[in-house]
């Protein structure tokens, strides 16, 4: 805000100089002689003195000075070649990329040998699936109250799963475990989505094997054309409107 103020002071003040000039110069104002030479230089001198002082001010250039001064055996005065700086940058952006793209590699290959080798079921049950549903707390908690929430959590959720704070994520994530969302309109228990639970579940070794080798990943999501979302590490699902309408086929991936 104090730059913009002292921007905007410095240039009202320019501009009352300027219209001060042209007024005393326009045609037709006969009661004013154009100014004399001394009178131009010291209207320059002054905006030449009130543009230094706005400058000095905005830029902090003393304080800066008073800084140096005060650390100066901290501070280090290097020469820098701006090709190499840049040329540095570059690799590091491509030594980032490549971390990502080796990644996003390994689990497309898993997925595809994971989902050639899954053997389909007919008769699956729900049972015998284990997987944090991540929408199961907010479901639950909308549609039924008290004992009756806790009982009909108990009975679906299958798999419980505790959370801790990471600033990285500005969440609250578990990282031994994968989360799974799947679309409202979709029943969880059809022989569809319970296979491909089935199957996709190798995919959270995968995960977590790519986190060990470069932390600085964050979200990894696998979504699938049934409409089943896994994804690394678990959180429980904060859907983007009151009504959760997202569904992974509908992405524009």
């Amino acid at each position: 805000m104090a730059i913009c103020a002292q921007s905007c002071s410095l240039f009202c003040f320019v501009s009352i100089q300027t219209v001060l000039i042209f007024s005393l110069s326009a045609p037709g104002t006969n009661g004013f002689l154009f100014p004399q030479h001394y009178t131009m230089q010291y209207w320059a001198g002054r905006i030449e003195q009130e543009i230094d002082r706005v400058v000095r001010l905005v830029s902090g250039v003393q304080q800066i000075k008073g800084i140096y001064n005060e650390k100066r055996n901290q501070f280090e005065i290097k020469k820098n070649s701006p090709k190499e700086l840049v040329e540095k940058v570059a690799l590091d952006i491509e030594k980032l990329l490549a971390k990502k793209r080796k990644a996003l590699e390994r689990l497309s290959r898993a997925a595809e040998v994971f989902q050639r080798a899954n053997a389909w079921k007919d008769n699956i049950k729900e049972n015998e699936i284990e997987y944090y549903d991540a929408k199961a707390d907010s479901e639950y908690a909308d549609e039924f109250d008290g004992e009756e929430g806790a009982q009909m959590k108990s009975t679906s959720q299958q798999l419980q799963l505790t959370f801790v704070d990471d600033p990285n994520f500005k969440n609250q994530v578990n990282y031994s475990s994968t989360a799974v969302q799947i679309p409202t309109d979709i029943y969880k228990g059809s022989a569809v989505i319970l296979n491909e639970l089935n199957w996709t579940a190798a995919l959270e070794e995968v995960f977590i094997q790519n986190r060990n080798e470069d932390p600085s990943l964050l979200w990894q999501v696998f979504g699938s054309a049934t409409g089943v979302t896994r994804y690394y590490p678990a959180t429980p699902w904060k859907p983007p409107n009151k009504i959760d309408l997202y569904d992974v086929r509908r992405r524009p991936w």
